[in-house]
């Protein structure tokens, strides 16, 4: 028997099935040294369990940033539509002498007279933004002045009164002579004293990107 088995081994097919024995051997041999590192390697019901509570985590987290930024979006969106409406040179003319003009415009198409007519005077709120202001100050009749301020209300960019004030001037009497009368009447006229500041909201983000703007 010995001898048999002697003589398969040298033979080739003795040869590949005692290797494949040896190697079966060393597979058994790892296997049990291994098996409890393999079985560690396999998540148990409270790392599921743990994984799963994460990652339901992350889904939220993740929702509170997809909300946020829609939230900036939508606010970047609001400040391009306001934008529009604001003052802008390229669009509306130099500030410092077309918004003058404007105001002077208005007047003059309601016949109302200027007192005084101030400057232009233009403060940064911030790297793209301005407010522009003037003072006027003006008398006249109760029509030209809602005339006048309709006009400024209908004004694009918009224009806006950061102060207004408005009182009555002293009557004035004047003397009107009455037909087949022999004495005189007199009628009164009634007008009104205002002053106050117009203000505008500019914008030069673009321009001070392009390398202009106002300082």
């Amino acid at each position: 028997m010995n001898a048999k088995l002697k003589a398969f081994i040298k033979t080739g097919r003795g040869k590949l099935t005692l290797a494949v024995g040896a190697l079966a051997l060393v597979w058994i041999v790892l296997l049990w040294q291994f098996a409890g590192s393999l079985a560690g390697l396999l998540p148990g019901a409270g790392q599921i369990d743990r994984t799963e509570r994460q990652v339901k985590d992350l889904r939220r987290e993740n929702a509170v940033l997809k909300g946020r930024v829609k939230a900036v979006e939508e606010l970047k969106a609001r400040f391009r539509s306001q934008v529009n409406g604001y003052w802008q040179e390229t669009r509306d003319g130099l500030i410092d002498s077309e918004l003058r003009n404007r105001i002077q415009k208005a007047a003059r198409e309601v016949n109302l007279t200027f007192n005084s007519l101030g400057s232009v005077r233009v403060s940064r709120i911030n790297d793209e933004l301005y407010y522009a202001e003037i003072d006027l100050s003006a008398s006249g009749t109760i029509g030209e002045i809602v005339a006048f301020l309709a006009k400024i209300s209908k004004s694009r960019p918009v224009l806006s009164w950061r102060r207004f004030d408005l009182r009555p001037e002293p009557l004035h009497r004047r003397p009107q002579n009455t037909a087949g009368a022999s004495g005189s009447t007199a009628v009164t006229e009634q007008k009104l004293n205002f002053n106050g500041v117009i203000r505008v909201i500019g914008y030069d983000g673009t321009a001070k990107k392009s390398g202009g703007g106002r300082k």
